[in-house]
């Protein structure tokens, strides 16, 4: 039989919306299983002013026939009185000593506690269920009204409570479920319903789409056949969710601005529509912002009264936007620079100033380390710009953070920076987020990396490390940036050298408080674990990524090439032999540090050639590596494959004599060293 719940109220925050029914759903399924209800899949539908579930449930409980075993009857029970232990279990049971039975098993006597309860009829239980729904969900903000108790994201109105095609009765602070409901709050009316089916029927007639997918389907449909031919509009996934969570039936308006607005940058414009307003801009084929805007009403048609309160509004919001824009342009960017000496970026790691001047610091060693002395200045004026709208009319009245770095970069460029400037102060900031767009330039690359660095290192200089989901400074995002733009741009630097170079600019400020050593080798590790998340983002194979990162992750870029290259070579016929040779070797090695190899001590010619085999092969490998030639590398290890068997095959590792068993591991242990130089390819599956 069918379960019909509707909770009524004014309307929620969009925001609440979908975690509400979430949780909602959960706590049904929980007590629904308490309870011994089977049920299907429950259904969950919402708008502003209603949150709803619907499902087939059982109309009868099932029977309870359970033993639950406690301990043992010796650790229950002692001279005839219960133990903290039996006791405890009786307790967790719920039930008195009285109920308690001996069980023998074979391993002896356990106590235990049998628990029946004959079927019921479902719907005796469901006035409780749906009471404990209502009490027990929780929103980030919470209210109360009138003079009840109850807390809730907003006043509730009504409660629709049917089973099959009865009321479910229950009441919360004199408010009573029935079988009424209302519909739009503009353009529709109360109805009463006899069944659950009637309840879709009738909610549908009074213009309420209670499917919040249909909801968000019609939005983009509806907007669609409202535009012209060479019209296109930003529907931002953000922005569609909001809306359709804000109407019950949603209703495309098509408003228009001033012309005059669109000397501001377009960028501004559309944030302030979305952001600000909720509208969705519309723009020609070719991208270029019109004057017109698509706002969704609330209603089943058109309103010239919604159109125009809605141009005035924006209108006023537009005016504000121009005004800080023509303000801003008449302050020079240094002046913007000088003011950031008192912008806070944390309080143990001084201003913002402070950091684009450890930024720099770092930067200069970038330069010289990739060699772009030639960019060296456009490169320190980006990283000395790149904050400076921070200050900005646009971006420090909190109206536009989201356009930080796009306004220093707008603002530069009419201030007569150049264009390479000017893109890197936009493009330091770039990846924002996973799959965003990487700096292009290398105004930007460096000033990104500078700044990313020294948000990093100076956290965890001053003890400000990540823990769980907790990330407030997103070093995460930070360090994953700097993986992200270091491959992109295939740039070969230390991770060490450049942890370092942070820490001195840190050190030269006085504000590292945690020990140097430890922040190097905390921020290192935490680099490890993002390259491994890249490189496995990239679908390479997680054992030899680990296999390479787990042996040097220093030079990211030398990272990749030997995935690459060992993902490639794994596609041989002969690798599997090469791998079987070095686990061999290892696992004769494993534990043992000591590669001294006494030669006096070798029995017979196969140690005699394996051990000098060994010796040009460590010259040939090294230089090999130098040269960053891993391929050869491979084929050289792999060269060494049938020595090795013939030495298995003509020499007993652990021989009688402990000083030849102990030297004939040192040479296992000696070319293990020569096989994992480059990875621990003893690890691969």
């Amino acid at each position: 039989m069918k379960l019909l719940f509707e909770i009524g109220m004014e309307e929620i925050p969009a925001r609440f919306l979908k975690q509400a029914l979430e949780d909602l759903k959960n706590n049904l399924e929980k007590k629904l299983t308490e309870n011994r209800i089977s049920f299907e899949e429950i259904k969950t539908f919402g708008t502003p002013r209603r949150l709803i579930l619907c499902s087939e449930i059982s109309e009868i409980q099932a029977e309870l026939n359970e033993l639950n075993m406690g301990p043992s009857k010796e650790i229950a029970f002692k001279d005839g009185v219960l133990t903290k232990a039996g006791l405890g279990f009786v307790k967790a049971q719920g039930v008195d000593e009285k109920n308690i039975e001996i069980v023998k098993t074979e391993k002896g006597e356990y106590i235990a506690v049998r628990k029946y309860s004959e079927a019921g009829q479902t719907k005796k239980v469901l006035p409780e269920i749906l009471k404990s729904l209502v009490l027990e969900l929780t929103f980030p903000k919470s209210m109360k009204w009138a003079d009840k108790t109850l807390r809730f994201a907003r006043p509730i109105e009504w409660f629709l409570a049917l089973f099959g095609k009865e009321i479910v009765e229950f009441e919360v602070e004199g408010l009573k479920s029935s079988n009424t409901s209302k519909g739009h709050r503009f353009f529709g009316k109360d109805f009463k319903v006899t069944d659950v089916e009637e309840y879709f029927e009738k909610i549908r007639e009074n213009n309420v789409i209670i499917d919040i997918d249909e909801r968000k389907k019609l939005v983009e449909e509806l907007i669609g056949k409202f535009l012209s031919e060479d019209e296109q509009v930003i529907i931002d996934k953000d922005l569609l969710d909001e809306v359709t969570n804000l109407v019950e039936y949603p209703y495309p308006i098509i408003g228009t601005f001033s012309e005059e607005f669109l000397e501001v940058p377009q960028e501004v414009l559309i944030i302030s529509m979305q952001v600000h307003q909720r509208y969705f801009p519309i723009l020609n084929k070719q991208g270029k912002l019109l004057p017109k805007f698509v706002v969704i009403r609330n209603g089943i048609d058109y309103s010239e009264n919604v159109k125009k309160g809605n141009e005035k509004v924006l209108s006023a919001r537009l005016s504000d936007a121009r005004f800080f824009y023509h303000e801003d342009l008449k302050i020079p960017l240094d002046n913007n620079v000088e003011k950031l000496k008192t912008v806070v970026f944390q309080k143990d790691l001084g201003t913002i100033y402070a950091k684009m001047k450890r930024s720099e610091k770092i930067a200069v060693y970038l330069v010289d380390k990739l060699g772009y002395n030639s960019k060296k200045e456009d490169i320190l004026r980006t990283v000395r710009l790149a904050k400076a709208d921070l200050v900005s009319n646009m971006i420090g009245e909190k109206e536009f953070t989201k356009l930080q770095g796009f306004m220093g970069a707008d603002y530069a460029l009419k201030l007569g920076e150049n264009d390479n400037v000017s893109l890197g102060i936009k493009e330091h900031y770039y990846p924002r987020f996973q799959g965003d767009l990487l700096p292009s330039g290398i105004e930007g690359i460096i000033a990104g990396i500078s700044d990313r660095i020294d948000t990093l290192v100076g956290c965890f200089g001053v003890g400000l490390i990540p823990t769980g989901s907790k990330d407030p400074f997103a070093l995460r995002r930070a360090a994953l940036g700097i993986v992200n733009i270091i491959i992109a741009s295939n740039i070969s630097v230390s991770l060490k050298e450049l942890v370092n170079v942070s820490l001195d600019a840190l050190e030269a400020d006085g504000v590292l408080k945690v020990e140097r050593v430890k922040t190097e080798t905390d921020v290192l590790e935490f680099f490890k674990q993002r390259i491994i998340n890249v490189l496995s983002d990239m679908k390479y194979p997680k054992d030899i990524i680990l296999s390479v990162v787990d042996r040097d992750a220093d030079d990211i870029i030398n990272c990749l090439e030997k995935v690459k290259v060992i993902v490639e070579y794994s596609r041989k016929d002969d690798f599997k032999k090469l791998l079987q040779t070095i686990k061999r070797v290892g696992n004769i090695s494993k534990d043992n540090k000591d590669d001294e190899v006494n030669e006096k001590l070798f029995q017979n010619e196969y140690e005699k050639s394996l051990w000098k085999k060994s010796n040009e092969l460590t010259k040939m490998v090294d230089k090999l590596l130098i040269q960053k030639d891993y391929t050869e590398y491979l084929d050289a290890v792999l060269g060494m494959a049938n020595d090795i068997d013939k030495y298995f095959e003509n020499t007993i590792v652990m021989d009688e004599n402990k000083e030849v068993k102990y030297n004939r591991i040192n040479q296992m242990t000696y070319l293990t060293k020569i096989f994992t130089k480059m990875a621990y390819l003893n690890n691969l599956d």
